[in-house]
């Protein structure tokens, strides 16, 4: 099998579209698609390809090394002076810069505020009104103190009956569904821990069994599979 046969193949053997791919590596569809159609002429430049190459490799769970290695035994397919037509390898939305606070402003209405407050107080002071306590509760004879009223507590939310607790010993792509709903979708780097909670069920969906531990209420659990297996596991309360 050529680079974008295996590509393809480790892709839609985990089920993944070319969007979620996109997502989860930041790299632009078309360039995804030039790989796996191992078009590398639609490509910005070698750097750019090996790069592409390398991250999603990684991020399928395929041993990047190797399928460099047959790149870089490849001819040329990538012009070194083609001009890039994109700002960056891995396009993120920039951050706005946060406006500058007007802190003259907030001082200059503090010390008015203070000042003011002052001036009340000092006008105030002669009539201040001394508080008095509220009077004992009515009794009746015979019976005790009437108690007051106090609120009633509402209903308390139920704690989560699952934890799921997983950590990566690579790189690795995971789906995690709590309570039926998707919760994370993406890839965790070598030592990452994540955490999630449910009340009925969690679901763990891998693209790399063995790239995982996983503990269930604490508790570890056995090895998913074996390197580079898709592997499905679900919890029940």
């Amino acid at each position: 099998m050529g680079i974008g046969e295996q590509l393809r193949a480790a892709r839609e053997a985990r089920g993944i579209s070319l969007e979620e791919a996109a997502a989860g590596t930041r790299i632009k569809r078309i360039y995804l698609e030039a790989l796996e159609n191992e078009a590398f002429s639609l490509l910005p430049s070698s750097a750019h390809a090996r790069g592409f190459l390398r991250r999603y490799a990684r991020w399928l769970g395929l041993d990047e090394t190797a399928l460099l290695a047959e790149w870089d035994g490849m001819p040329a397919a990538v012009s070194p002076t083609q001009p890039s037509r994109m700002p960056s390898m891995f396009e993120l939305t920039r951050i706005p810069a946060r406006p500058a606070l007007p802190w003259r402003s907030f001082v200059t209405i503090g010390l008015a505020i203070l000042l003011l407050a002052g001036v009340f107080g000092l006008v105030r002071g002669p009539w201040r009104v001394r508080s008095v306590g509220l009077p004992p509760a009515p009794t009746v004879p015979g019976v005790g103190p009437i108690p007051s009223a106090t609120p009633t507590p509402g209903p308390v939310a139920p704690a989560p009956a699952l934890r799921l607790e997983v950590e990566a010993s690579e790189h690795v792509w995971v789906r995690i569904r709590a309570d039926d709903q998707v919760v994370y979708q993406g890839l965790l780097r070598p030592g990452e821990t994540r955490t999630w909670e449910a009340r009925s069920s969690l679901q763990l969906e891998t693209g790399n069994a063995a790239a995982l531990q996983v503990r269930i209420n604490g508790r570890p659990e056995g090895p998913l599979g074996g390197r580079g297996e898709i592997a499905r596991r679900t919890w029940s309360r």
